[in-house]
Parts: structure tokens; sequence; C-alpha cells
């Protein structure tokens, strides 16, 4: 990093035209269609995004997903982490994490240590935009009354539920979840991350990531003691490079996660809808933003190991340099807390680190472009 190009450090004035047209998205129209719903789970979704480069109903949406009725509440499918399923006016489903943490929490221990932080998600949600990775299922911030929660909740979820210090609790049903250990509401309120639930007719498949963890203090996996790993992962037809774009976009997907310090990507999602080359989808970022002052290098193994890189977010990147990237990010995050009266979703020792990773990132593509000698070697796209 010390030995960087001075380009690098330089705010590339462009950048303002990209943060223009997103901050735009997110205007809200006055007349919004009955039929709005119809957009995100009908007219978006393609082999490549969840979002389209262009989205002029975004805000609309965001803000009907803030504010359109609750008319269910159940428990989410049984995963690690508290959820509920929400099903609002017109069936329209989403998932709600609640608020664990204040926005400056820092948490110690391992990178996926701690339960889901809920501003991660809405975090996770415009970075992607910011990178041009626009797969991450629409989230917004949402308050819920617990009291009318407890009126539109099944049996299973009223079960879970008690009053506490003049305040509505629950527990949910999930691996960890326990009546020792509930959420509860301030003055009646809770806040979490409300994210739209994929539509049915997108058949998902998860797949086992390459660079999976082995989450056992003691074992290490076959990525952490092998620096020619890359090569192995290639030999699969699922990888080679000149077979699809998986491979590249698991390396995007590092890009992004080592951003926003989520170390817990054992998974990854693909749409099988009869796409060609779909694209590895951005789902469950909750892990993100545990500390500020952590850099864990491992997260970006997929890149240092393979040395390859999409040719748009290899651009993408240069173009957040400079202070850039939080400048953005902190802009469309304001919005953001505007919307849905909120405190700041982020702090500023996380855009900090972004800022501090992003440099990170610069310094791996420069190490590769000197490894391989050749810039062919490195910056590839097969979209």
């Amino acid at each position: 990093m010390r030995l960087l190009p001075s380009k690098y450090f330089k705010r590339n004035s462009s950048y303002a035209l990209l943060l223009d047209r997103l901050l735009m998205e997110l205007k809200i129209m006055p007349n919004a269609k009955d039929d709005i719903w119809s957009i995100p789970n009908n007219n978006w979704p393609d082999a490549h995004h969840l979002l389209p480069p262009a989205a002029p109903e975004l805000g609309t949406i965001l803000n009907a997903l803030r504010k359109t009725k609750v008319v269910k509440v159940s428990n989410a499918q049984v995963g690690t982490q508290l959820k509920l399923m929400l099903t609002l006016e017109s069936n329209v489903k989403a998932i709600f994490k609640p608020q664990w943490y204040s926005r400056d929490t820092v948490l110690h221990g391992p990178v996926y240590f701690g339960k889901d932080r809920h501003n991660a998600e809405i975090v996770a949600f415009h970075l992607s935009s910011l990178l041009g990775l626009r797969r991450v299922p629409l989230t917004v911030i949402r308050k819920l009354n617990l009291k009318e929660v407890q009126s539109k909740a099944t049996a299973e979820v009223s079960a879970t539920m008690f009053e506490e210090a003049n305040e509505t609790c629950f527990y949910g049903n999930c691996h960890y979840c326990s009546a020792s250990d509930p959420v509860c509401s301030t003055n009646n309120i809770l806040e979490g991350a409300l994210i739209l639930w994929l539509p049915s007719s997108l058949k998902l498949f998860k797949h086992r990531h390459p660079w999976q963890r082995t989450y056992k203090r003691n074992k290490l996996a076959q990525w952490e003691t092998n620096q020619n790993y890359c090569d192995k992962v290639k030999e699969s037809k699922t990888y080679a490079p000149h077979a699809s774009s998986r491979l590249l976009d698991l390396i995007d997907t590092a890009i992004f996660d080592f951003l926003l310090d989520n170390g817990d990507r054992h998974h990854y999602e693909l749409m099988q809808n009869n796409f060609h080359n779909p694209a590895v989808l951005l789902i469950d970022n909750g892990k993100s933003l545990a500390n500020p002052d952590i850099d864990h290098i491992d997260i970006l193994a997929p890149l240092y190991q393979c040395c390859m890189i999409h040719k748009t977010t290899w651009d993408r990147l240069q173009l957040l340099g400079g202070g850039a990237l939080s400048a953005s990010l902190r802009q469309l995050l304001a919005q953001e807390a505007v919307e849905s009266e909120v405190l700041p979703l982020i702090t500023e020792d996380y855009l900090s680190a972004m800022d501090r990773r992003l440099l990170t990132i610069y310094a791996v593509v420069e190490y590769c472009l000197k490894l391989k000698k050749y810039p062919s070697n490195v910056i590839l796209d097969h979209r």
C-alpha cells in the first residue's frame, strides 16, 4: 500500500455523475401505480442482477416497502438468526431482521462472531449499487410497533412474545433463539431491516462457496494453507474462467465482502430460471460491520490467489478512490435515514474503514499486475 501510485489517492470527479444518478433513483414518485410490486418481481430480475442498471421506480418501491401495511407476522424459515416473515398488503412478503446492536457497537472475536447487524443489510444494498453489483435484494429500515405485531402474529410467533418492564419482547424460532435471549421494543417500537422476499418464480440454488471457512479455531481450510488453491478451483468446469463468469463473480463478491468486513459467506445462491451464466447473488449480509479497526485480509483470498477481476468492477473501483466511496455511501445512506426517520445508519469509523480497505484492494491488484507482468492476465471480463 505504501508503494501505490498517487492516482489511487486522488478523487476522480466523475464519481459525482454516478452518485447523482443513484440519488435520483431514490426519489419517490408522487403517483405510484397500483401494481408497483410487479416491477421488482417481474420486470427487474434477469441473469445478471436483481436491480437493473437504470431503475427510476426504485425510490417509490423502497418507500412502499417501508410503509405498506403489515397483515400477517410469522416465523421465517429456521436458520441461525432470529427473523420474521412479514406479509404486507397485496401479498408482498419480506424478511424482518431486528436491531440487536447500536450503530457504534464494535464486536471482538472471529470474523463471523455475533448476531446479524440489521443496518449492515441496508449498507450492503447501497454499496452493491455503488459497485455496480446490483444483486442484493431490496432492503430498507422499518420500525415495527410490537403491540400491533402481536395482533397480526401467528400462534407460533405469539407463543414467544411476552412483556418485560412495560416493553414487548419476543425470541422467535431459530437455532440459537431462546427465551433467555429475546429482542425487545423501545417505547413499543422495534427497528429492523426489511428485505423484500424474492418472487417464487425465481428458482434459487444454493452452492457451497469454494473459499468457505471451517468455523473451527484449530482447523484451517485448504485455501488457507495452499496459496495455489485457485488453480485447483479452476480445474472444476464450474469455475473454469473460459466456461463461465462464476469465478469472477466470486471475486466480485470477495471485494464486496471485504469492504463490509463480511467473513461469513459460506454459501452462495444463483438464479436457475433457464438463465445462461447466471450471476452470484449477494444475499444475507448481516455479519458485516463488526469492527472498523480490523481488516480481515483473508476475505480477499479469491482476488489475491486468482489474480483476476471483471474489468467493469475494476473500472468502478478506480472511480471510487480518494474518499469518493465513503462520500457516496454517506449520501445514499443519509437519504435512507431521512425517509425512515432514523439515526445515521453507519458511523464515520466504518466509512473510513471502507476507504482504507479500498486501498488494500488497489494494492492487491497492483501486486497481481507485477506478479503476472501482463495486465491481460489480471483484468478479465466474461459478461
